[in-house]
Order: structure tokens, then C-alpha cells, then sequence
């Protein structure tokens, strides 16, 4: 008998698990092999046509398959095909740095359908903060659709429920429950966690790390911080604190925003004068390059990863700081990874929180309830 196919001495709650590993099956099925008819899934899950039907039933019923008119020209009776309906529910991925929020909506594939920003100073005070990103996420819905889960990214430690533990850069943060406050905005689940963790995901999920299991990143600028990813999984550690390495590198001549604030330029006008050949900016490119380097040394030698992600402000020293960087990396570390920079530019952290977001929806044992 096919496990997947309750028999004699099957309980309730064995039916149940094996309808939720057939829901499973089937939406798994569908993401992989778009178009696909009732036959073509049968061999393809072992599932039979009675199962299947009752499955696809009750998910197009749910609005996660839709059913295409069968190809007309052939021969024979044409069949009918399947696909997974992504546009069925939204992700809403929403990232506080001390200086902006923004938010970006993605359909449960990850196609970004709607983005949103706005700047918010460092001193605002958390409700004002919070209603600043609530006005965003619910243009951003407006513009997509059902919100089904949310993820938000923060500077600061995130514990596992989504409560900020330690924030010393936004007002009136520490001691927030972020992943419910944000919950309630749409009556839907929600996770949260560090940004720079988050932004090792998104790059994993969308970037630079797509073809890498073991991802060190370094988010440079404003939000500044580190995020990993090992096996393919944020790595949020015990506490949430993983990667957070503000006090071991305990001077602010690490902080890229720090550095460029005192020099009175932004990262895209010193690496331009420096190109000119201004020696200045050549000594200020080169301070950025060494303080970049230092940060990812301490995690690839701790994790020696597969790749160094460098994204955030310094990503538009393009080619030339890439290249200074990895060259100090070989001089701090014993094995040095492949180094890239980032290619998803300031949705680098909201995208990684909206994959938290689709993720959590995944895992939960109704499959992708709303």
C-alpha cells in the first residue's frame, strides 16, 4: 500500500498527517513543474488520480492552484493542467534601519510586486516609527494583495519570538515584541530578526549567495552589521546574536557609516575622487577596504564559508574596492572564500526578511494557510 494513501488501521490523526504530506506533495510538485496535468503528477508523486483530485480540490478551493483550459490542436482529448497559484497570498518583508524603513511585497515565489520607503531619524520615538511603517506596509498591500505573513528586519539582537532584546541605535526599541507588534497590523503571522542576518538570506535567496551553502556577509553603511548563513539556513544562533561582532571590533573605525560621517562624504563620492586619483579619498577607499576585511576575517575564520558577501553603502566601489578588500582578506586569513558584492542593492534586507516570512508560512503544518 502507498503510505501516502490512508488504509485499514489508520486513525484520525494518522489521516490528518497524511493529508497534510499529500498537500505537501502535491504544492511541492506544482512549484517544480509548472503547467503540469493530473497524469503527469500521478507518475510524478506516486499519489493516485483520486487523491490528487481531492487534493487539487480542496487547494484550488483555497486559491493556491488554479486549472488552465486544456491545449487545443492535438490529438486525442487534451488534457487538463495545473499550476501553482503565487499570487494567492503575499509576503511583506520590512526592514528598520536608525535612519529609514522600507518595505517590499512578494508574491509567495518572491516576485517583488510592490516597494515602499521612507526616511525616519534615529531619534523618532518607536510609536511614530512604527506608525511610519504601518502606513507603508498597507500601501504596499494595497498594491499587491492578501498579506499572509511578514517579516521585519531590525538593527540590534532579535530573539527567537521576535523580540528585540538589545537595540542602542533606534529610540525606544530594546524590549519591543517587533514580530507581533507587526502581526496585528494585518491579523496574520509574523517573525522577525537581525538585519544583517536577514540580508545574508535575501542575498542567498535572490543574490550574490544563490549558488552558496556557507555565506559570510558584511552589511556596510547604514544599516551596518554581519549575517550568516550556513547550510543554505540563517544562522540567528542561541540568542540571536550571532555574527554581531560590535563590541569584539570595539572601535568605530570598522563602521563605514562612522568613517564617512567624520570624512564629511558620501561612500559614492570618495571612491569617485579616489578613482580621479585624489589622495585623499585613495587613503579614505583604502582605510574602508582594510576595516571591511577586518570584520569578514573574523567570521571566515571561525566559519570558513564558501563565499564573503560584501553589500550595503560600499557596494558602489564596484570592481576596485572588491578587489582591495579580498586582497587584505589574504593577508588576514589562511583560507580566503570567493568575495562578491551584493547585487540586490537597498532590498537586500527587506527581501531576506520577506524570505523569514515565506519560510515560517511554509513550515506551518497547515501548508501555506492564510
Amino acid at each position: 500500500m502507498n503510505p501516502s494513501e490512508p488504509g485499514p488501521g489508520f486513525s484520525g490523526a494518522d489521516t490528518t498527517l497524511v493529508r497534510r504530506w499529500n498537500r505537501r506533495t502535491v504544492l511541492a510538485t506544482l512549484r517544480a513543474h509548472p503547467e503540469v496535468t493530473l497524469s503527469a503528477m500521478a507518475k510524478l508523486t506516486g499519489l493516485s488520480r483520486q487523491t490528487l483530485t481531492a487534493v487539487l480540490e480542496e487547494l484550488t478551493a483555497r486559491g493556491l492552484v488554479e486549472a488552465h483550459a486544456p491545449a487545443t490542436g492535438g490529438s486525442g482529448r487534451p488534457a487538463r493542467r495545473y499550476a501553482f497559484r503565487a499570487t494567492a497570498g503575499y509576503a511583506l518583508g520590512l526592514s528598520f534601519s536608525p535612519s529609514q524603513v522600507r518595505v517590499v511585497a512578494t508574491d509567495l515565489e518572491g516576485r517583488i510586486a510592490a516597494r515602499e520607503s521612507a526616511a525616519v531619524p534615529a531619534a523618532v520615538p518607536a510609536p511614530e516609527r512604527l506608525a511610519t511603517a504601518r502606513e507603508l506596509a498597507e500601501r504596499a498591500a494595497a498594491q499587491a494583495g492578501p498579506v499572509w505573513t511578514i517579516g521585519a528586519a531590525t538593527t540590534g539582537v532579535v530573539d527567537a519570538d521576535g523580540r528585540v532584546l538589545r537595540s542602542s541605535q533606534i529610540a525606544g526599541w530594546t524590549g519591543l515584541d517587533l514580530a507581533g507588534t507587526v502581526s496585528r497590523w494585518f491579523g496574520c503571522a509574523a517573525v522577525a530578526g537581525n538585519d544583517g542576518t536577514l540580508a545574508a538570506l535575501g542575498e542567498k535567496w535572490q543574490g550574490a549567495a544563490r549558488y552558496a551553502d556557507d555565506v559570510a556577509l558584511i552589511l556596510s553603511g547604514r544599516p551596518s552589521g554581519q549575517g550568516i548563513v550556513l547550510g543554505g539556513r540563517a544562522h540567528h544562533g542561541r540568542s540571536g546574536a550571532a555574527a554581531e561582532l560590535g563590541r569584539l571590533l570595539h572601535d568605530q573605525t570598522w563602521n563605514a557609516a562612522a568613517v564617512l560621517d567624520e570624512a564629511g562624504r558620501t561612500a559614492q563620492e570618495v571612491f569617485d575622487a579616489a578613482a580621479r586619483g585624489e589622495e585623499e579619498a585613495g587613503k579614505l577607499s583604502t582605510h574602508l577596504a582594510h576595516h571591511t576585511a577586518r570584520a569578514a576575517s573574523v567570521l571566515v575564520s571561525v566559519l570558513d564559508p564558501e563565499l564573503v558577501v560584501i553589500a550595503g553603502d560600499l557596494t558602489v566601489g564596484g570592481r576596485p574596492f572588491l578587489d582591495a578588500v579580498r586582497s587584505q582578506l589574504e593577508m588576514m586569513c589562511i583560507n580566503v572564500p570567493a568575495v562578491a558584492l551584493s547585487v540586490l542593492g537597498d532590498e537586500v534586507v527587506p527581501l531576506g526578511a520577506a524570505r523569514m516570512a515565506l519560510d515560517a508560512l511554509e513550515a506551518d503544518e497547515y501548508v501555506l494557510k492564510p
